[in-house]
């Protein structure tokens, strides 16, 4: 008797137990929608005793909109009479939704659980329909799960190991139809069905894949993963999105529990993609003319040999007259103004092809659309048009296959140094050449009979000007500071000596193989063969810059090899 009226106290107390933790209570038949309170609150209610139905009856707190806005849409998915038998019927035991209720005071988190017995199905569809206050820590999740379905239009709870997801957030053009149950279903349909950019399609699957996923997380141990493509949008264009897969607490290959959240990155992926697109332009840009640089020409030769076979591609080769010149005697800046116009000569003339500037005064062309007969046509415009601002330019011009692009350049350069030769003998300029290179030097050797005036104004103007005999190694100058003296010296007074350790010891490493070179007379007297003079433009250990001009002189003979250099710039020699 004793152990019969504690079971019944225990019975007692586990029934008030359970109603006291629930607002209300309802004896809920599946099939038919019939109801029957088993405990009623008034105030969350409604009062809606007309409905006989409770399906209708929950579809009407939701149109009487006694509840919050932002979950109406998932509430009256979850209460659907299809969806709530289909995983009744299926074998599930308690299914639950959490939202926030309104209530007299304002709104309040709530939990709208179904429980059924075992064996419940169409022929046995009796269940409870319960709605209790939901807890603290769930509470933080919904508020969680709330403020971030703000920022993402997709969130589901989903797991791999039965392949099942629960619909946080979903927009309506989102979800799938009901028969749709497996989130890898799910994956497979919506990109199937078009939503996908072609482009991306891959790349979604791939990262939709389960099992790389599940070994993803267990291997790596990371807490994120992501994935952006283009979506299809509601406009029919397609939208940059962003899904990232986020584990649960206690993720493994068993237990596979994971949030998948969804959000648009479109503005964001523009913005960072014309950032990209930016700086790779500028790392293949000119900062001067703005023109292609040396880089990107190299890369489009690259490409355009390695491309589609292209019977005719053109190449128009420039190269400035009088550049060096200019920036002697008159500044860099006027020499930066010469090469801009060529430039702009440039846009102008060939609007639609790709330019280059390829060296200090070396412009390229190079055209998939004109022949080589169009582009010396347009050359003889170009030319006036720089006639007009007293710019002068040698140009050669070629074509041939995309195979041959190399062939095409080269033979385009060397058409193009005829046309300088030709240039400079139509103008007899090798004697103007050497005297244009210092015409304020030429002055003063001719002019200034006073030797300590001389040495004054030079002294000014240059670090050093030495008349040296390459071959006897020997020099005689015009101007030469005691520190280079001392070099001389120390090397026994033979300057390419002195040259080289002056090289090791005061120039950047950088052009320390360029300085050193010229001491060799064979590698000078083939680069004084072009032009007749070399410039060189370098940098000193101390970062400050280094002007070398040297040139052949009057003196110079078959039995001789005697040459002026001339050191310019920024502290000593």
């Amino acid at each position: 008797m004793e152990n019969t009226e504690q079971k019944n106290e225990l019975y007692t107390f586990i029934e008030k137990t359970v109603m006291n933790s629930y607002l209300q209570l309802a004896r809920v038949n599946l099939v038919t929608g019939e109801y029957e309170y088993l405990k009623k609150n008034s105030e969350i209610s409604g009062n809606f005793e007309d409905e006989k139905d409770i399906f209708a009856y929950a579809k009407r707190l939701a149109d009487e909109k006694f509840m919050c806005a932002e979950y109406i849409d998932e509430y009256l998915r979850f209460a659907d009479p299809e969806n709530i038998r289909r995983r009744i019927f299926g074998g599930e035991r308690r299914i639950s939704f959490h939202y926030k209720r309104k209530t007299t005071g304002g709104a309040k988190w709530v939990v709208f659980c179904i429980s059924a017995p075992e064996g419940c199905s169409a022929e046995n569809p009796w269940t409870v329909f319960g709605l209790r206050d939901s807890d603290s820590d769930i509470n933080a999740v919904s508020e969680a799960m709330s403020a971030l379905s703000i920022i993402y239009y997709k969130i589901l709870k989903i797991n791999l190991t039965n392949d099942t997801f629960e619909i946080v957030k979903a927009d309506e053009n989102e979800k799938p139809d009901d028969s749709v149950t497996k989130i890898t279903d799910w994956w497979r349909t919506f990109a199937e069905a078009g939503n996908i950019h072609e482009e991306d399609i891959e790349e979604y699957k791939h990262f939709t894949d389960p099992k790389r996923i599940t070994d993803y997380f267990c291997e790596s141990k990371k807490i994120r993963m992501s994935c952006r493509y283009r979506r299809k949008h509601i406009d029919g264009g397609y939208r940059w999105a962003q899904m990232d897969l986020v584990p649960a607490k206690g993720f493994s290959s068993t237990n596979a529990e994971m949030v998948l959240f969804v959000k648009d990155v479109h503005e964001e992926h523009m913005s960072e993609l014309r950032h990209r697109q930016e700086l790779v332009d500028n790392f293949n840009r000119d900062a001067l003319t703005l023109l292609y640089n040396r880089h990107k020409f190299n890369e489009d030769l690259d490409e355009i040999k390695n491309g589609g076979k292209l019977k005719n591609v053109s190449c128009l080769y420039v190269d400035v007259n009088g550049l060096h010149e200019l920036n002697n005697h008159l500044g860099h800046q006027k020499g930066d103004d010469m090469l801009c116009c060529v430039a702009d000569a440039l846009r102008k003339f060939y609007p639609e092809e790709r330019l280059y500037r390829i060296g200090g005064d070396e412009f390229v062309m190079i055209s998939k659309r004109l022949s080589k007969k169009q582009t010396e046509k347009i050359i003889i415009e170009l030319r006036k048009f720089l006639a007009e601002n007293s710019y002068t330019v040698s140009c050669g011009a070629e074509s041939g296959s995309s195979e041959d692009i190399y062939k095409t350049v080269g033979a385009a350069e060397i058409s193009m140094r005829n046309d300088k030769d030709l240039f400079y003998k139509n103008n007899h300029d090798e004697d103007r050449r050497k005297r244009s290179m210092n015409e304020e030097l030429e002055k003063l050797l001719t002019e200034k009979r006073d030797a300590e005036y001389f040495l004054k104004v030079i002294a000014t103007k240059y670090a050093g000007v030495y008349f040296v005999d390459n071959a006897a190694d020997t020099l005689r100058y015009i101007y030469i500071p005691d520190y280079f003296k001392s070099l001389l010296e120390y090397c026994g007074f033979s300057f390419k000596k002195a040259m080289r350790l002056y090289a090791k010891k005061y120039v950047n490493s950088e052009y320390y193989d360029a300085v050193v070179e010229l001491t060799d007379d064979a590698v000078l007297s083939e680069k004084l063969k072009g032009k007749g003079f070399v410039y060189m433009n370098y940098e000193k250990s101390d970062g400050s810059n280094m002007i070398l001009q040297i040139l052949k002189t009057d003196l110079d003979g078959s039995d001789r090899f005697e040459t002026v250099w001339i050191f310019s710039g920024s502290g000593i020699l």
